[in-house]
C-alpha cells in the first residue's frame, strides 16, 4: 500500500493484491521521483504499472523488471519528457525480451503503462490492456486503448463495453513488453491535469471486475489511498478473478 504526498502538487496512492483465485501476484508497480531536485521540473513524477502475462514463464519477473528499468532510464535520458518516456519504454522491452522473454525462449511478457506527472499536465506511454482513466466531477474517460483481441473488436464496433468486460477471449494480448524484440508504445499527451482531477492506472484485474460507473463512484469520492483500498476490496468482493493493482494520483 502506498500513500504519498509528492514534491509536486498532487497526492498518490497505490495498492496491489493477489486476488482470490491466483496463486501469486504477477502485477508490479512503482512510483519514482528524481533524486536530483533539478529534474523535478523537466521530469515530474513517474508512475508505472505492469501486469505479467498470465500463464507465461516468469511473468512476475517480467513485470518487476519492466517497472524498475522504466524508473531507472526515464530520469537519465537526455531527451524531452515524452521522448524520455518512449526511450525508457523501449529499454524496458529490450531488457525483458533479452532476459526473460522470447530472447530466452521463455515467452514471458508484461503489459506496461507509465504516466509522467507534472503540475499541470501528464504524458502516457502504454502497451497492453492495463488502463489509464481520467476522472473529473461528473465524468470519467479511458485514455488508453486496450491492445487485446477484445479491445480491437470494441474499436471496430463489434463488441459493446459490457460484452467485452466478460468476453472469454479478453485476456488475449496483441501488444506487450518483452514478447517481441521491438515494441511501439502508444505515447499520448500532454493531457491537462487540473485541480481536483484523479488519474487512475489499473491492471485488468480491476477493469474486468468493475464497471466504469463503479470505478468512477469510488474514484471521485475518496482520497487516493482510500480509493485504492476500496477499488481493490470491491474487485475481490466481486470474485477477485485476477491480480488487481491500482495507482491513483489526485491534483491538489
Amino acid at each position: 500500500m502506498l500513500d504519498r504526498k509528492t514534491n509536486l502538487p498532487f497526492t498518490i496512492g497505490a495498492k496491489s493484491d493477489r486476488g482470490r483465485k491466483r496463486r501469486r501476484n504477477e502485477d508490479y508497480f512503482g512510483v519514482f521521483e528524481p533524486e536530483n531536485e533539478g529534474l523535478t521540473e523537466s521530469r515530474g513524477v513517474l508512475a508505472v504499472l505492469a501486469d505479467g502475462m498470465g500463464g507465461h514463464f516468469s511473468g512476475g519477473e517480467a513485470s518487476r523488471m519492466a517497472v524498475e528499468v522504466m524508473g531507472e532510464i526515464y530520469f537519465k535520458a537526455a531527451e524531452n519528457a515524452a521522448k524520455a518516456l518512449e526511450s525508457a519504454f523501449v529499454s524496458a522491452n529490450n531488457e525483458v525480451f533479452a532476459r526473460v522473454g522470447d530472447g530466452k525462449n521463455g515467452v514471458a511478457g508484461t503489459t506496461l503503462t507509465a504516466v509522467a506527472l507534472f503540475p499541470d499536465a501528464f504524458i502516457i506511454a502504454h502497451a497492453g490492456d492495463s488502463r489509464v482513466y481520467l476522472a473529473r466531477p461528473g465524468r470519467m474517460d479511458q485514455l488508453t486503448k486496450d491492445h487485446s483481441l477484445v479491445g480491437e473488436m470494441m474499436h471496430k464496433g463489434l463488441l459493446g463495453r459490457e460484452e467485452a468486460r466478460n468476453h472469454p477471449k479478453r485476456n488475449i494480448i496483441t501488444r506487450a513488453a518483452g514478447l517481441r524484440e521491438n515494441v511501439e508504445p502508444d505515447i499520448d499527451g500532454p493531457v491537462p491535469f487540473l485541480s481536483g482531477d484523479r488519474i487512475l492506472i489499473c491492471s485488468d484485474g480491476l477493469s474486468s471486475m468493475l464497471s466504469d460507473g463503479e470505478i468512477a463512484a469510488i474514484l471521485l469520492s475518496k482520497d487516493p489511498a482510500a480509493a485504492c483500498k476500496a477499488l481493490v476490496d470491491m474487485a475481490n468482493e466481486k470474485g477477485g478473478d485476477d491480480n488487481t493493482t491500482v495507482i491513483v494520483a489526485m491534483r491538489d
